[in-house]
């Protein structure tokens, strides 16, 4: 991938803060397409579903019967338009194992039940499937930048610099967003 796409990405950042991350990884992503006067994350997390400021969307809103859109689609689009970009959106589910890697000419944003933590620290963060109580606090969302074998760049909404992961965390939904081009020009 270019150097401009991660710088673009890079300067885009936007930190997460409380369960934020889906909400910061998808304002990430729409600036570095071109979004702009975007809102801050606490506004941005309610527009994108967010019961609260700094909340995550509802789990279910990342995924629809087939023949309709998942919701977090329709709001990412309209956050999109509201802010000077035309992207379309496309949310769903990920099997397991299944190869990710990111478009050319848009954002993937990975939504992780298992993943990189830190340097070398690799966990769930904190969600554990037998524990009901943990699910609000587990999984995380990240910008998927290149892939090279098993190896991942990520933008992660907890650390401002682009992280270079090893081996690939374990997705269960991804969300891919793609410049309208406009057919005018």
């Amino acid at each position: 991938m270019a150097r401009t796409i991660i710088d673009t990405l890079k300067s885009a950042w936007v930190r997460n803060q409380g369960g934020a991350c889906t909400s910061a990884a998808v304002l990430a992503g729409l600036g570095a397409l071109g979004a702009s006067g975007l809102p801050d994350l606490g506004e941005g997390s309610v527009l994108l579903g967010a019961g609260a400021e700094f909340g995550a969307p509802p789990l279910l809103d990342y995924v629809s019967w087939p023949g309709r859109r998942a919701p977090l689609d329709m709001r990412i689009e309209s956050l999109a338009t509201a802010h000077g970009l035309r992207v379309r959106s496309s949310s769903s589910v990920v099997p397991p194992g299944w190869p990710l890697h990111p478009p050319v000419d848009g954002i993937l944003v990975v939504h992780l039940a298992y993943g990189q933590e830190g340097a070398g620290r690799y966990g769930t963060w904190g969600w554990h499937p037998l524990r009901p109580a943990t699910y609000s606090p587990g999984g995380h969302s990240v910008v998927l930048i290149e892939t090279h074998g098993p190896e991942w760049l990520v933008l992660d909404p907890n650390l401002p610099e682009p992280q270079r992961w090893p081996r690939p965390g374990w997705a269960t939904a991804r969300t891919l967003i793609l410049r309208i081009q406009d057919p005018r020009i």
